[in-house]
């Protein structure tokens, strides 16, 4: 009798008798509880095996949730070697590790007025302090003012350049956010829309009484993409594999799977033919993830999960890998980053071979 190809992996019961049942099991168990195992199986590969280059994608509005030393502990680990986030993850861990606080408020009936009325900025089920924010606010205001001071020309700032003066600076004022860590630590971080956030706000705030051509900060977030192409294309040369990881979705995310299939467009043509390469020329190549995870609470069938789950639409684009280690679960990061995280934790979980980008900040 010919084998059945499906009998191959068994699914696990969850027996609370067996005591042991962490996350290392729960790939093969079913739904949800399947999906995170295999999360954080695909994740912990892409920190222990060599030779990765390793893309982490912080969507939405989650450091002021609390995950934001999650994410700074990774950076500080090298579990990650290249951040694209949110402006508001970069700004609101930012207004923590100053040493104010985010207060919890009743999600489901809150009076807003009156929250107003008491300068309280709510976040669905906590708050800020309003003129603690301000406070921030204007500790960006001094940077931005400060660093245009200190410029002899008019220089041009991709994010990931200014995101790491400001790395730079907050450390010297004792500040250790995301930022200011992954400064330390050489590894880029990239705000695709850094002025939809607080830094919007301030770089308005402490140059709009300048006219902009006397401006000596210009930034320009199109050299973001030229400059993360450069970063994926030294890891082929260097025989580095990609890898993908999201948490939500976004620009951090469809900016991260542009990297796949447009890194190519910094090579320099051979024949002015070639810089025009249509699909279907030999010059035509895509280099897709092939490890790449995802943790959200979107689904495909709305159209607006960021190009889809990694298993699925973006194989047609050839942002991730048909075949490849994709993994994805539907949940809410804030319960399914402390599981993985603590899984980490738990398993002494280490960076084996992390690239040195020191490189990529001398060029």
């Amino acid at each position: 009798m010919e084998e059945n190809p499906y009998k191959k992996e068994l699914r696990q019961p969850f027996d609370p008798a067996q005591g042991k049942d962490d996350l290392t099991a729960w790939k093969d168990k079913a739904f949800q509880a399947r999906g995170l195992g295999e999360v954080a199986d695909v994740w912990e590969e892409t920190i222990t095996r060599p030779k990765m280059v390793n893309f982490l994608g912080y969507a939405a509005s989650l450091s002021s949730a609390g995950l934001w030393p999650g994410i700074r502990w990774l950076v500080e680990n090298r579990m990650v070697d290249v951040l694209v986030a949110t402006g508001a993850n970069l700004t609101e861990d930012v207004y923590e590790a100053m040493g104010f606080q985010y207060w919890k408020v009743d999600p489901w009936f809150p009076d807003d007025n009156d929250l107003l009325a008491h300068r309280m900025d709510r976040f669905y089920d906590h708050a800020a302090d309003e003129w603690d924010y301000r406070k921030m606010e204007l500790l960006v205001i001094k940077f931005i003012e400060e660093l245009n001071n200190s410029l002899k020309e008019q220089t041009v700032f991709p994010t990931w350049k200014l995101l790491h003066e400001f790395g730079k600076w907050q450390l010297q004022q004792g500040i250790r956010s995301i930022t200011a860590v992954a400064a330390e630590k050489k590894i880029p971080v990239f705000c695709p829309a850094l002025v939809d956030s607080g830094f919007g706000e301030a770089y308005v705030w402490a140059l709009s009484d300048i006219p902009r051509k006397q401006r000596k900060l210009i930034v320009e977030q199109f050299w973001d993409a030229e400059d993360i192409f450069q970063i994926a294309e030294w890891a082929l040369k260097e025989g580095r594999e990609k890898t993908a990881g999201y948490i939500g979705g976004g620009v951090p995310k469809d900016f991260t799977q542009l990297v796949a299939v447009s890194q190519s467009v910094v090579r320099p043509s051979k024949t002015e033919e070639d810089k025009y390469a249509v699909a279907g020329d030999e010059n035509d190549v895509i280099y897709p993830y092939k490890y790449s995870f995802q943790i959200t609470t979107d689904s495909p069938q709305w159209g607006s999960l960021s190009g889809c789950g990694v298993m699925t639409e973006p194989i047609s684009w050839g942002k991730q890998a048909n075949g490849g280690r994709n993994a994805q679960v539907y949940c809410d990061a804030t319960i399914a980053l402390p599981l993985i995280w603590r899984h980490f934790a738990k398993r002494k979980i280490q960076r084996n071979d992390p690239p040195d980008l020191r490189w990529f900040f001398s060029e």
